[in-house]
């Protein structure tokens, strides 16, 4: 009976180098899997309307987010579109309240966006919750300093067309637009088609006046430890004019800015460019 030899060098060297293969193999694939779950994860948004208006003006907006893989929550403040909370029930409060109970429905931080009033709403929900604010995106937004109103920042704006344009109810609970049929779209939207100014008018809705008038109260430490802030100025804005936009994202120490050539509903009139702009900043 001849003995079989066994080389054991060579075997030991031909099981090293499958051995290396295999391993290199695995790590690679788990790296890469790794790898794409980072690329592909991405941050919730919440988007914050504002005022004469109500949550379906984001309706294209968070259709397009939602196609590209981002969980949008539409945040449809107390007293707009088909909510009927009596005006005089309506505080800037409940307004936070909201945003806040979307933003607690993530366990993790958000990306926040807020549109004219919707600025001032998020800047003082941010500066409660700075934890859990990832990103702060104002577009077309009010940015009141503590103890300053909505109010007090539109009439400080001495070129824009909403102020002369108000007429408040009997009780003064609502604020509304004098000949909104005419007023509502040169305010609001004059850059858009004949059906889009149509769509804003057809869903006109007066406004609630506490909000409006309530000043913010926050500490700028926590503001500023709200994430990152970005500022979206729409240029052709008639509603809060481009200087003033400039000037209250310079006092508030923005410094990432971008710019729509749009009056101030660019969800509205220029909704893919705003898709497009958002999603930029999302990823930076």
């Amino acid at each position: 009976m001849k003995t079989l030899k066994i080389n054991t060098k060579s075997s030991l060297k031909t099981m090293s180098k499958l051995f290396l293969i295999l391993f290199t193999t695995v790590s690679t694939a788990s790296c890469s899997s790794n790898d794409n779950d980072v690329i592909e994860k991405k941050s919730p948004v919440i988007l914050v309307h504002g005022a004469w208006q109500a949550s379906y003006v984001w309706d294209q907006t968070k259709a397009d987010l939602t196609a590209a893989g981002y969980n949008v929550t539409v945040v449809k403040l107390p007293g707009h579109g088909d909510d009927n909370t009596p005006a005089y029930q309506v505080s800037f409060q409940a307004y936070i309240d909201e945003v806040k109970k979307a933003i607690n429905s993530y366990n993790e931080p958000v990306i926040l966006v807020g549109h004219s009033l919707g600025g001032a709403v998020i800047t003082q929900t941010a500066a409660a919750i700075p934890q859990k604010i990832k990103k702060l995106i104002y577009v077309a937004g009010f940015i009141p300093q503590s103890g300053k109103s909505v109010l007090d920042y539109s009439q400080m704006d001495s070129s824009s067309l909403l102020p002369p344009a108000l007429q408040l109810s009997d009780d003064q609970t609502l604020a509304g637009i004098v000949n909104p049929e005419i007023n509502l779209p040169k305010i609001f939207c004059q850059d858009g088609t004949a059906a889009q100014k149509q769509f804003l008018v057809e869903r006109y809705k007066a406004e609630p006046t506490i909000p409006l008038g309530t000043p913010l109260n926050y500490k700028t430490a926590d503001y500023n430890a709200a994430g990152q802030k970005y500022y979206i100025h729409t240029t052709q804005d008639n509603t809060i004019t481009y200087s003033f936009q400039q000037q209250m994202a310079k006092d508030a120490g923005i410094t990432n800015t971008y710019t729509i050539n749009s009056g101030h509903s660019p969800f509205i009139s220029k909704s893919l460019e705003l898709t497009k702009l958002l999603k930029e900043i999302f990823i930076k």
